[in-house]
């Protein structure tokens, strides 16, 4: 059934095709009308779409990635695929595009099905096409109706059309608009600017982009072209904080079905409902989203495991029975009869371990000052004549957890590497505090440890005058133990290398951690670790990083690089969110700029700085914890009205009408107490 819009825009195009040849205006009046139309118009979409994996099975060598695997994904679905880093996500992408077959079984798939591939890497390149021109050729057949809509409205205008001809024309234009044509270079443009491109950048040649930003032109041509089944393979890998919050915002408006491997936990949080877990060689499908699957998954392995620890029990009692009174003639029947339930019974795998949160053990610190370090009138400039940033001051105290964030390009990673003490400041001064010991990770940190290198090798060299033992040590602390301390840098996996490059900063213990995209080449338990780790370390902590919930979880304090000016936040990502919502922000609106009201400048007393920072992260724990209470009270209420609707005769409506009345006092004083909590914690 046509929506209105679609409607208004068919039966315009069979006017415009009557009375095309009366003025060339009313042709042009009506592609004005058209693009309006669109924009409340959305592509038809598969209502019955369906993709059915039936017993697949896919070898890659010798390794088994999946193994008689059936599960089906239903149209509207948005589903997270998680999974081990290696386990085969990227793989279920491939076998649904076609671009990699299966060893056995089937992948089905609507006919005619429109699928948009977001890949790890870019495989598509424009040799000569600008950024805008690139972006809007997601979909090839539009160029093609474009230029044959443009014919034939050209000789329709020159010589009597033919109803055949006519007819033509009004098939194409509607197949144009079916594909979105009309309504293609505003969703790319809007769709530019979301991800952090220039207005001014729109006619650039696609080459002169790195390839960062070449992969967001990617993801934008992908986005764009609406297709019915969206698969996103790690679509943040390249996205800032600001960039990621769009593409949040922007795929919880997608109405198609929607396939994201991610590690960032955030977008699978918000964006997803339903979880496809592939680990082992299988695929499980849980109901629900990613908090959903972690609990279900638990339960799921404490289930398999008391199951297959039953047969086990149950196994060996047959086998121990059958070897005891094999050779007794008397039990032969008992004993035959334990064979025969022997061989019924179905094999029980021991389940695979649910994967868990690295876990990080970080040496305390050496006790050092309780101002780390001071940043007074500081400025940068890689010229002399552009400033990164100036006029920058800023008070590190000692304990702070500070995620330094900002759009890319601004001078984030500047200004932690000015911090190090890596890059010399232009102007200002830096104060380092009493006994500061620095400990700094940058984001190639991976190709500063030579590969030919042992694990034991590139720490035993970082250390000053350790011995062997206590860098043994200090490795098995970070997961390396046994053999593994012999292993190359060159087959270590990402997360075992960011193991080993936090080893080798901790040889030489540091009280001043300085870390850059720490999380970058790890999967999801592997950022749950270290954020944990980073959580409870005494020492003080200023770390830039991409992801969300990272950031949220780690961090007490924010730093915000934007346009060459640095402002400081004493408190968590939620907390500095609120404070710049009135800004302008990445998706255009224009409100009011950052007041002095909005910005918190260090306090001139430093333990006074402290303990209102203390007293700050209180509060907002005391928040958290009274929205993890209405939420609980809301989900009872709602079981409450869900029972009292279902009519069930041996239920006591009194008594559920007493408990719901109760539960809702409860929950309305708690929204009260929260509200005056956060006008407070605000004010």
């Amino acid at each position: 059934m046509l929506k209105l819009g679609d409607g208004l825009i068919f039966m315009g195009d069979i006017l415009l095709n009557l009375f095309v040849r009366a003025s060339s205006d009313v042709s042009k009046l009506w592609n004005r009308l058209r693009q309006g139309l669109l924009l409340f118009s959305k592509p038809w979409k598969l209502s019955g779409l369906m993709i059915d994996f039936i017993q697949v099975t896919k070898r890659f060598g010798t390794q088994e990635v999946l193994v008689d695997v059936s599960f089906r994904i239903n149209a509207g679905e948005h589903v997270g695929i998680v999974g081990p880093n290696g386990a085969g996500k990227s793989t279920v992408f491939g076998l649904i595009s076609g671009e990699t077959s299966t060893d056995s079984g089937d992948v089905t798939l609507p006919k005619n099905v429109r699928l948009g591939h977001l890949h790890q890497q870019l495989h598509s390149y424009a040799q000569t096409d600008s950024l805008i021109d690139y972006a809007t050729d997601s979909i090839p057949e539009l160029k093609t109706i474009h230029a044959e809509i443009h014919e034939l409205e050209h000789r329709l205008e020159k010589e009597s059309g033919s109803g055949q001809m006519l007819e033509r024309l009004g098939e194409l234009q509607h197949e144009y608009e079916h594909l979105g044509g009309y309504a293609m270079r505003a969703r790319a443009e809007a769709a530019l600017s979301g991800l952090g491109f220039k207005e001014a950048e729109f006619n650039n040649p696609f080459q002169s982009f790195s390839g960062g930003w070449q992969m967001r032109a990617e993801l934008v041509r992908t986005l764009i072209a609406q297709p019915d089944v969206l698969m996103l393979d790690e679509p943040s890998n390249y996205l800032d904080l600001p960039a990621v919050e769009w593409l949040q915002r922007f795929l919880r408006g997608f109405s198609g079905t929607m396939l994201l491997i991610s590690h960032d936990r955030y977008l699978l949080e918000s964006l997803t409902d339903r979880t496809l877990e592939i680990q082992g060689g299988s695929a499980v499908k849980y109901a629900g989203g990613y908090s959903y699957y972690v609990k279900e998954r638990e339960q799921r392995h404490l289930q398999q495991a008391a199951e297959y620890r039953n047969y086990v029990e149950k196994k060996e009692q047959l086998e121990s029975f059958i070897n005891r009174f094999r050779a007794k003639s008397t039990k032969a029947a008992q004993v035959q009869s334990r064979v025969k339930m022997l061989e019924k019974m179905d094999a029980v795998r021991m389940p695979p371990k649910p994967p868990q949160a690295a876990n990080l053990r970080i040496a305390p610190p050496p006790r050092c000052g309780a101002q780390i370090m001071q940043l007074e009138n500081l400025g940068f400039s890689y010229d002399g004549e552009r400033w990164i940033f100036r006029d920058v001051n800023l008070d590190i105290q000692n304990g702070q957890k500070i995620a330094i964030v900002g759009y890319n390009g601004m001078g984030k990673t500047t200004l932690l590497r000015v911090i190090a003490g890596t890059l010399q400041a232009g102007e200002g001064r830096l104060r380092e505090g009493h006994k500061v010991v620095l400990g700094y990770q940058s984001q190639d940190f991976a190709e500063t440890m030579p590969p030919d290198k042992t694990v034991l090798g590139v720490v035993r060299d970082a250390g000053n005058n350790v011995s062997e033992r206590d860098v043994r040590g200090l490795l098995g602390s970070f997961g390396f133990s046994g053999d593994s301390v012999d292993k190359q840098v060159a087959v270590l996996s990402g997360g075992e290398k960011i193991r080993l490059a936090f080893a080798r900063i901790f040889i030489n213990p540091p009280n001043f951690l300085l870390l850059d995209e720490p999380t970058t080449h790890l999967d999801i338990q592997g950022r749950e670790g270290l954020e944990k780790a980073i959580r409870e370390y005494p020492g003080t902590v200023c770390l830039v990083s991409h992801d969300v919930s990272f950031v949220r979880g780690a961090a007490d304090h924010i730093v915000e690089v934007r346009d060459g000016c640095v402002s400081s936040f004493p408190g968590g990502y939620d907390y500095y969110l609120e404070k710049t919502a009135g800004q302008e922000t990445i998706e255009g609106r224009k409100t009011k700029v950052q007041s002095p009201d909005n910005v918190q400048p260090s306090a001139a007393n430093p333990k006074a700085a402290r303990a209102e920072r203390a007293k700050m992260r209180e509060a907002q724990k005391g928040l958290r914890r009274m929205e993890a209470e209405m939420e609980t009270l809301q989900a009872a209420q709602q079981e409450l009205h869900q029972q009292m609707a279902s009519g069930n005769p041996e239920l006591d409506y009194a008594v559920l009408n007493i408990q719901l009345s109760e539960l809702t006092q409860k929950l309305t004083a708690l929204e009260a107490r929260w509200l005056e909590e956060a006008d407070r914690l605000e004010g």
